[in-house]
């Protein structure tokens, strides 16, 4: 239950109420916080019409059972009778509802952060004091941070244990703010500890700010007594020298982390470091968070007039060469920011005249490009049949994979009678066709589907020219690559009617970034959304054994259509793979060519968890599954394969 409360006293009193009550959270918010998260969808309109002294308790119990939920939700009710509450306490058991409570209480703390001043830092502090304390204390602090002119800060906390964080903007890069800060940290130490005997540090680790404040919290006998330990264990003080124990009484002061403006895309970043365990290139060069890092040291040292040095030389393939640029990273980030929209940005930037004129005539001519890419499978294939995959891939730095598809074509126009749909095959699947030999060409495959489906496809014209442009936009050019998207919309438009037909694409990368282009001119699917939406009620399933392996490519976990993509594949097999540790395969369009390491490094963990007898994997992007297949040894293809498979005669996968 989420509660409101007319003040922040009578919400702390109630914790003292719900202490000795069966509850396994209670969790305090004062009106700062609230008002941080109040605009995000989905949340009570209560929360907009709140008075300033209001507070909030997320109120949660626990149980296994049905019934004992319900008990301790009535021991909640009669603990709480007779406090006033703005709205009665109502508790809910849908899961949705659930996870919007807890988006309320964790969203506050990166709400600060996207909203503070282009070259402040975000900080937030944990303190904790007697319950029997809480509101007197709380009221407290929350004075204080206005008599320090901290109008921004933010109250929360685990209430039950009497732990308050508090989140505030600082700007260290002038000195009299810096001074306002050692005030405020001067004053915060002595009313926790002495007017409250409360501590410094509530569950966090002491730190380099609260280190200096240690011996005025556990006085100088003990803090000695901690330093005589340390110096046993540690003596020439190698260990986390300064962090816990620090007789410099200025040192939360000094060496200050500065937070330059450096990109307006990424000046919101917090460096909090939620993104890393998404991005495929974190521990072989850098993740968003050290990219981001680097730009403002970059962004600093010009500023200065200091010379970028080799964090200047470096970035060129640590920064911009192996990122993906896959946006995962946006995805777990507090405050939204696509670090991939900085690198192409970046890449923008360092295409010379030369390079974008050749870029801008390929995007005219692609058509030409898709013909020479294809002659270029067939050489290679010819090589290899006589060299092997190996050697050709030495000598081509890896760019040649085993298993390296066959030359691909544009499916053919066919005149069906059905319901009109039309099907842009994207240029992944027409230049790269099947890895095995025998395998008909996606386009095909999809074609045969939709009119099994009862479907009459229909092609754009003159479909081998046309592409949506996200190779250019992945290389920063984003104005030509929006050239390429106006004439593949102007396409689907007159194929469509101007929208009378749905349209389906066959990437999901590809989709993603038409979907955005196009915006409400026309119902425009990824082939796996329209596949779940429209052919699986008309089409017999005969379900197979598998098992297959799954990979969700990055776009439709952005777009959250992975539900319908694990719907889609469970009703064609009954055991699904999808391995864990495994996000953006890394292979980004040409990346796994050009730096094949981005993807051999992002898929390091996927052998582990493919059993022997996992033959084939799916998937919703050609290039991917390239990837997928030279790196796993197992066919990865499109969905649609295994969907046409089983909605005919059952076969082995």
């Amino acid at each position: 239950a989420l509660v409101f409360f007319p003040d922040i006293r009578t919400a702390c009193e109630a914790v003292i109420r719900l202490k000795p009550q069966p509850v396994s959270a209670v969790e305090l918010l004062d009106r700062p916080a609230l008002r941080s998260v109040d605009n995000k969808p989905g949340l009570p309109p209560i929360m907009r019409e709140l008075g300033e002294e209001a507070a909030a308790l997320l109120i949660e119990v626990r149980s296994a059972t049905v019934d004992g939920i319900n008990e301790r939700i009535s021991k909640v009710h009669a603990a709480m009778d007779g406090v006033a509450t703005v709205e009665p306490m109502v508790f809910s058991t849908d899961p949705a509802t659930c996870e919007m409570y807890w988006k309320v209480r964790k969203g506050t703390f990166p709400a600060v952060g996207a909203m503070r001043r282009t070259g402040t830092t975000v900080l937030i502090e944990d303190v904790a004091f007697h319950i029997e304390n809480l509101a007197d204390a709380t009221l407290d602090l929350q004075a204080l941070l206005r008599q320090h002119g901290y109008d921004e800060a933010i109250i929360f906390g685990h209430a039950l244990e009497g732990n308050l964080h508090f989140v505030i903007t600082q700007d260290f890069g002038d000195q009299s703010e810096v001074d306002r800060y050692a005030r405020f940290m001067d004053d915060l130490c002595h009313m926790v500890v002495d007017k409250y005997d409360g501590s410094l540090k509530a569950e966090h680790g002491t730190g380099r700010n609260m280190a200096p404040f240690v011996e005025l919290e556990w006085g100088r006998d003990a803090a000695d007594l901690m330093r005589r330990i340390k110096a046993l264990f540690d003596p020439e003080n190698r260990l986390n020298p300064g962090v816990i124990l620090n007789d410099n009484p200025h040192a939360h002061l000094e060496n200050l982390k500065p937070m330059p403006a450096a990109e307006d895309i990424v000046d919101r970043c917090i460096e909090c470091g939620f993104c890393e365990p998404l991005c495929p290139s974190h521990r072989l060069t850098l993740s968003p968070r050290q990219r981001i890092t680097s730009i403002r040291e970059l962004a600093r040292r010009e500023a200065a007039g200091e010379a970028a040095g080799s964090v200047g030389a470096d970035y060129a393939y640590m920064g911009l060469d192996t990122c993906a640029g896959c946006g995962l990273c946006s995805t777990a980030c507090p405050v939204g920011i696509d670090t991939g929209d900085l690198t192409r940005r970046l890449r923008g930037r360092q295409i010379g005249d030369t390079s974008r004129a050749v870029n801008v005539w390929t995007g005219e001519h692609f058509g030409t490009l898709a013909n020479a890419s294809r002659l270029g499978l067939k050489v290679g294939h010819a090589v290899s049949g006589v060299l092997g995959d190996n050697f050709l891939s030495r000598i081509s730095g890896g760019a040649w994979k085993k298993n390296m598809p066959y030359a691909g074509k544009a499916p053919v126009a066919r005149t069906t009678k059905g319901d009109p749909v039309v099907y842009f095959p994207t240029c992944g699947g027409r230049i790269f066709g099947p890895s095995t030999t025998g395998e008909k060409q996606l386009g095909d495959v999809i074609l045969d589907l939709l009119t099994r489906a009862g479907y009459a496809p229909i092609l754009p014209d003159d479909v081998d020219s046309l592409c949506c442009g996200q190779m250019l936009s992945s290389k920063g050019m984003a104005e030509e690559a929006d050239s390429m998207s106006n004439t593949l919309e102007a396409a689907l438009m007159k194929a469509s009617q101007n929208g009378k037909y749905p349209v389906i694409m066959d990437a999901s990368t590809c989709s993603a970034r038409m979907q955005k282009h196009l915006a409400d001119k026309l119902k425009l699917y990824d082939f796996h959304e329209f596949a779940h939406d429209a052919l699986l009620p008309r089409l017999m399933i005969t379900r197979q054994a598998g098992p297959v392996a799954l990979h969700i490519n990055c776009s439709v976990r952005k777009n959250g259509a992975d539900a319908k993509l694990r719907a889609l594949l469970k009703a064609c097999t009954e055991n699904v793979i999808e391995p864990a540790g495994v996000t953006c395969c890394g292979f980004a369009g040409d990346r796994g060519f050009v730096v094949p390491e981005l993807n051999q490094h992002a898929l390091r963990h996927i052998h582990k968890d493919l059993p022997s007898n996992c033959a084939c994997g799916v998937s919703t992007n050609r290039t991917c599954e390239i990837g997928l297949t030279a790196e796993t040894g197992i066919n990865y293809q499109s969905i649609a394969y295994l969907l046409e498979k089983c909605s005919r005669q059952p076969e082995a996968c």
